[in-house]
């Protein structure tokens, strides 16, 4: 595949709307933290304004050796000055001058050390990643700047993270195309006498040599009817042991990582040969999916694309009792808004990439299927082409 950077001038451009909006809401800057540490959990906010991403494991902080392990964090002041603290070196990728970071064991102190240098140990400071900030590491900070507040200022973030550049896109594609690969080759592995794992091992085999890191793969396998089972686990969500057999369905939700952007789709099949009422379940959940898809369009409402999809799933006689009430969400540099959802009036533009995603159940059988688009300026794109229907 050819190689797809989104340029330095790009990343500066991204800090200084941020700044700016910073500036707007009167703060005097941004302190910003993610943690990587070799999960995939909301290490998007950093990497967004600077291409950078901690490798470090996180450890508890141990008094005079280090603090703050496995987090990264952007002081960013709202005239556009800024600097990153980190615990991991530079890769050479980073889109700061060297010189604007500064790398140590004590993050924590470099933080302070930053804010000071930057003029904002006092005022208003706007928190991007408070989700991610151990709570010892807020209190310090709250101790040793006791001039300064931390309003909540992830709003700043995601809503420039929600409108994808063109280079943004194009990564977004690409990951789709090798989560769509990895899928199909997942899914010809599910066979009777293959294991879950072997089934997330025919998927690795795609995409390891693409540099992708599986997020996830949710699992399950089972039989509907009178006597209904359902073979999961939840860690790992494929650590079952026992291999699939002939007559059951089998659904597979798999989400994963290209150079910080992420993919998320699943399908549905049946081990051997599929029975009607299968294939009904099946369908079901790609028409859901369908109908979601043909109301997005710049102008609507994430509530609306939802209300398409659930209200489908409601005329097919379907209970909306699975374990994510929405039908999807924005994708990105992780799990990004908006969220397709009742009560989120999210108005749609164009450069927004959404994950529209349903699973249902009846009388033991299960039905799963997830798609991703692009809502361009006349409606919306699919960048998923994993074959749909293994029927």
């Amino acid at each position: 595949m050819d190689k797809i950077e989104i340029s330095a001038g790009e990343f500066a451009e991204r800090r200084k709307r941020a700044a700016d909006g910073a500036a707007a809401r009167g703060l005097k800057g941004l302190l910003v933290c993610s943690r990587g540490g070799g999960t995939l959990d909301r290490f998007g906010d950093v990497y967004y304004l600077t291409n950078y991403y901690t490798s470090f494991p996180y450890i508890p902080d141990l008094r005079g050796a280090w603090n703050a392990r496995a987090h990264a964090f952007v002081v960013l002041s709202a005239d556009g000055e800024c600097l990153l603290v980190t615990d991991a070196p530079n890769d050479g990728r980073t889109m700061l001058p060297e010189a604007r970071v500064i790398y140590t064991d004590h993050v924590l102190d470099g933080v302070l050390k930053a804010l000071q240098r930057l003029g904002m140990a006092s005022g208003e400071i706007g928190l991007v990643g408070a989700d991610v900030l151990p709570l010892k590491t807020y209190r310090t900070l709250e101790e040793r700047l006791p001039g300064a507040t931390w309003p909540d200022a992830q709003e700043v973030l995601a809503k420039l993270r929600a409108i994808k550049s063109p280079d943004e896109i194009a990564l977004l594609r690409r990951a789709s195309a090798v989560g769509s690969r990895a899928i199909e080759a997942m899914m010809e592995a599910a066979v009777p006498g293959a294991s879950h794992g072997d089934v997330v091992a025919a998927g690795m085999a795609v995409l390891a040599p693409a540099g992708a890191a599986l997020y996830n793969s949710f699992m399950a396998s089972g039989r509907g009817g009178e006597n209904p089972v359902a073979v999961r686990r939840n860690f790992p969500t494929w650590g079952a042991d026992e291999a699939l057999e002939d007559g059951q369905w089998f659904r597979i939700g798999l989400s994963g990582v290209v150079d910080g952007y992420y993919f998320d789709l699943s399908r549905s099949k049946a081990i051997g040969p599929p029975t009607n009422r299968q294939i009904e379940l099946f369908e079901a959940a790609v028409e859901i999916i369908e109908a979601g898809i043909d109301a997005v369009r710049p102008g609507g409402t994430a509530a609306e694309v939802a209300a398409a999809g659930l209200g489908k799933q409601q005329a097919l006689g379907y209970p909306n009792d699975g374990v994510f009430s929405g039908l999807g969400h924005g994708v990105g540099l992780g799990w990004d808004v908006p969220w397709l959802a009742t009560g989120d009036d999210t108005v749609l533009e164009p450069g927004m990439v959404l994950c529209l995603e349903r699973t249902i159940r009846k009388d033991g059988y299960l039905g799963d299927f997830e798609e991703t688009v692009v809502v361009t300026e006349d409606g919306c794109e699919k960048i998923t082409d994993a074959r749909i229907r293994w029927w």
